[in-house]
């Protein structure tokens, strides 16, 4: 449970985290009288100037082994605003031809320069969260007035709001490397992530924060439920499991993502013999290395020279 909580509090760099991009710069050739036709523009600003975005369907094979994280790709847009190129430059393969079968159909605002279109070299981050489609909680005013005052109780049980606080913590801490990089390299670096962090987890002790949480209760649970675990958490057996269970949540989801990623080449093995139309996809089907190497063997019973250029 707490897990989950304090995923509410994902830590994405450089768009949910709230940090600026590394800074965006506009790269001029030498002085020629050619004149420019494409420029480059970081990440952020080209966000600004989308007018067109059509979301990313969450590929179910990656949802299913709890695969998430970023696609970051490099983009060329066109003098119109419309995408014409596109290049993976990292991401999970079960991630990347989602990100590229939405991306490509984005539009933007045309830049100029001196008062012309220009071409726009840039990256694009797609971000692929487990909880970003999750259902809404129930509005506060929908929940009973006792049901609410019996969570409350509860919440202070388990020490919600401290469980709640380390979580952030320790979800922060690997993330810190990255959110570095999108900090300009000053004196005050490290100060201004641990003054992040210290305003983060403000909002976790706030009571908009526990009103959340609340009705996100209220959702799952009557009020004979939300009883039974709060006589369930006052026993020595309860009290245990609340000081191990980020420990036990987290050990699970370690335990299923590897068991989804020590199956997924043999499901994709499966999957690429079922659809022959995958057959060839770099991320999803390469080509075997057997059939690498019968390709190159081929031109061996040719005389020397002909096999090096039927080779190269």
């Amino acid at each position: 449970m707490k897990a989950k909580i304090a995923a509410l509090f994902l830590l994405v760099p450089t768009t949910a985290c709230g940090f600026p991009a590394p800074q965006d710069t506009v790269t001029q050739g030498e002085t020629t009288e050619k004149r420019q036709t494409r420029i480059r523009m970081g990440g952020s600003v080209m966000g600004a100037k989308i007018v067109e975005k059509v979301q990313p369907v969450y590929p179910p094979l990656a949802r299913q082994t709890r695969i998430q994280g970023t696609v970051r790709l490099h983009a060329i847009i066109g003098r119109d605003g419309s995408i014409q190129q596109l290049e993976v430059m990292s991401g999970h393969p079960l991630l990347v031809q989602s990100a590229l079968d939405a991306v490509k159909k984005w539009r933007y605002e045309p830049v100029l320069l001196n008062g012309e279109a220009v071409e726009v070299d840039t990256t694009i981050d797609v971000i692929y969260a487990l909880n970003q489609d999750s259902p809404a909680p129930p509005l506060m005013g929908t929940v009973d007035p006792q049901l609410k005052a019996d969570i409350l109780h509860l919440l202070e049980v388990t020490q919600f709001k401290d469980r709640a606080t380390e979580g952030g913590r320790r979800l922060f801490e690997p993330m810190r490397p990255l959110l570095r990089q999108s900090l300009p390299n000053t004196a005050n670096r490290e100060k201004i992530l641990d003054s992040y962090l210290a305003k983060l987890l403000e909002v976790m002790q706030s009571d908009d924060f526990s009103d959340r949480i609340v009705a996100i209760y209220a959702k799952y649970f009557s009020d004979e439920d939300v009883k039974a675990i709060t006589q369930f958490y006052a026993t020595p057996t309860g009290q245990h499991f609340n000081q191990v269970m980020s420990d036990f949540l987290g050990d699970i989801s370690k335990a299923g993502q590897t068991m989804g990623m020590e199956n997924i080449p043999r499901i994709l093995q499966q999957l690429c013999k079922e659809y022959p139309e995958l057959e060839g996809s770099p991320n999803l089907c390469p080509a075997r290395d057997s059939e690498k190497k019968s390709e190159l063997k081929r031109p061996e019973m040719r005389p020397q020279k002909e096999t090096a250029d039927g080779i190269f």
